[in-house]
């Protein structure tokens, strides 16, 4: 995956980092519905991988876009998933937050925090910098 256009995922990194702020911020209110409408549409990191795999698969592209995090049925998930930067680094987002939707829906406020917390700490460790740049494992 090439970052076609310099510094797009981690101005998406970015914009994600200060949507879970805004999420810590709903949690910290009780605001159920803030919380679960911030944490569940789609992000900055999804619609960058939208627009990777739009340019990749170009004229066969899917059209439109969900606005849900999480496909419908009958749509494979790991379409999206496969050429977002950020779930590939960070070893993915879905499991945080079904854990955070569960505990907001129950009101146990304190333990939301916490998932919000720790994710707010994966997106900030991520180093989203020249895809193509050789790794050391």
């Amino acid at each position: 995956m090439s970052d076609h256009e310099e510094g797009r995922w981690e101005k998406a990194r970015t914009q994600v980092i200060d949507r879970w702020r805004e999420i810590m911020n709903r949690i910290e209110a009780h605001d159920e519905g803030g919380v679960l409408a911030l944490a569940n549409v789609v992000d900055e990191f999804c619609e960058t991988a939208d627009d990777d795999r739009a340019a990749a698969l170009k004229a066969q592209a899917l059209p439109g876009r969900s606005r849900l995090k999480f496909y419908p049925p009958a749509e494979p998930i790991g379409t999206r998933c496969l050429f977002c930067r950020a779930f590939q680094e960070a070893g993915g987002c879905f499991v945080m937050l079904s854990t955070l939707n569960s505990l907001v829906m129950k009101g146990r406020w304190e333990d939301a925090r916490e998932v919000a917390r720790t994710y707010l700490g994966r997106l900030e460790s991520i180093e989203l910098g020249d895809p193509n740049a050789p790794r050391v494992h």
